[in-house]
C-alpha cells in the first residue's frame, strides 16, 4: 500500500514567488521559502514565518501582521489582517 503525505504535497504548492496586490491594487511579491520563511518587497520589505492551516497557507510577519494565502472560488486570494483591518485581494503564481 502507497501512502503519501498529504502536507508535503501542500507545502510544495505553495512554495515560490507571488504577485499579490494591497488594497489599493499596487502589485507586490511575496516569496514563500522551503525553509518556513516568507519575504516580501512591500514597502521597504518585511520577512515573516509560515505554516500550512487546512492546505492554506497563514504567514505571521516580524510587524504582527497576518497573511493567509487560500484558493477560493475566484482563483487564488489573499486576506490580510492587521490592526487597522482586513481586506482581500488577488494573488497569482509570479513567472519569475
Amino acid at each position: 500500500m502507497l501512502l503519501i503525505n498529504s502536507n508535503v504535497f501542500t507545502n510544495e504548492i505553495w512554495l515560490g514567488k507571488w504577485k499579490a496586490l494591497d488594497q489599493w491594487q499596487s502589485e507586490f511579491i511575496i516569496e514563500i521559502k522551503k525553509d518556513g520563511l516568507a519575504t516580501t518587497d512591500y514597502g521597504n520589505g518585511e520577512n515573516g514565518s509560515w505554516s500550512i492551516v487546512d492546505g492554506n497557507l497563514e504567514i505571521i510577519w516580524k510587524s504582527g501582521k497576518i497573511d493567509f494565502l487560500f484558493r477560493g472560488v475566484m482563483g487564488y486570494q489573499r486576506l490580510s489582517k492587521n490592526k487597522g483591518g482586513s481586506y482581500t485581494s488577488g494573488l497569482s503564481r509570479s513567472l519569475d
